[in-house]
């Protein structure tokens, strides 16, 4: 009879400290910082901390194409890059337009689904108006009437925001890894990748992390790009992704 009280007792301590952690969401293990690439095309996903206080969500070309059409006219897996976004409090998101001759708007809702922002129309090439996400939860973006032939397609993605921002040190494993002021994706044709860094390295941008894969519209090798500044300002830096865009054979 004593083992069994030790072993309830055990198993009540237990118990009780699960529904703790499970109701103080700050107690629970923080998601890896990860401006990996590899990770955004196959997890479709980008974990950043609060050093990034900006980050550059692209549009790729054909962003706007369903999967559902018989024939896939997408380049890569994803109509926003990254799908999902994980940053704290604090952080201004931007959209890069990069889907040729095609304009885009944002429209933003809460975790409640009430509507959080609306970015207005901005053509190819040039980046939304930018929103600033203070709160904490999970925000979903998206765009309707951007395929004829499909018209029940609907751009999504979403942002996680964490943490809090009185926090004195990100609230995300790995803080240190990120060491940008702003991060931003761009997609380049793999052949031409070396030319198209060393543009964009003399524009000021850093090449964090770079994956080539095989575009779903015709089995050619395209590269995801991920980069980092420092010190530009984001209007610097769509200058420079512009120019590089304005060159690529999507155009």
């Amino acid at each position: 009879m004593v083992r069994f009280s030790i072993l309830a007792i055990g198993i009540a301590l237990i118990v009780a400290s699960l529904l703790v952690s499970l109701s103080n969401p700050s107690s629970q293990q923080s998601p890896e910082v990860s401006m990996d690439a590899a990770t955004v095309i196959n997890n479709k996903s980008l974990t950043l901390d609060g050093q990034v206080k900006n980050v550059i969500i692209l549009i790729p070309n054909e962003g706007h194409e369903s999967p559902k059409l018989p024939e896939e006219q997408r380049l890569i897996n994803q109509p926003y890059v990254p799908d999902n976004l994980i940053v704290e409090p604090g952080t201004s998101i931007v959209w890069f337009n990069g889907d040729v001759d095609h304009d885009h708007r944002i429209s933003m809702t809460d975790e409640n689904s009430n509507p959080y922002f609306e970015s207005g129309e901005f053509p190819f090439n040039t980046l939304s108006k930018g929103i600033v996400l203070n709160d904490t939860g999970k925000f979903n973006y998206s765009e309707k009437d951007v395929n004829q032939d499909d018209p029940d397609f609907v751009m999504k993605g979403t942002i996680d925001v964490i943490g809090s921002n009185n926090d004195q040190s990100s609230n995300m494993n790995g803080s240190n890894t990120s060491n940008y002021d702003t991060v931003a994706l761009l997609m380049v044709p793999a052949e031409d990748v070396e030319k198209h860094v060393s543009d964009l390295q003399t524009g000021g941008l850093d090449l964090v992390s770079q994956h080539v894969f095989e575009d779903l519209r015709g089995g050619e090798q395209q590269t995801l790009l991920v980069l980092g500044s420092k010190d530009k300002s984001v209007g610097d830096i769509e200058t420079v992704l512009a120019d590089i865009s304005s060159k690529l054979p999507y155009s």
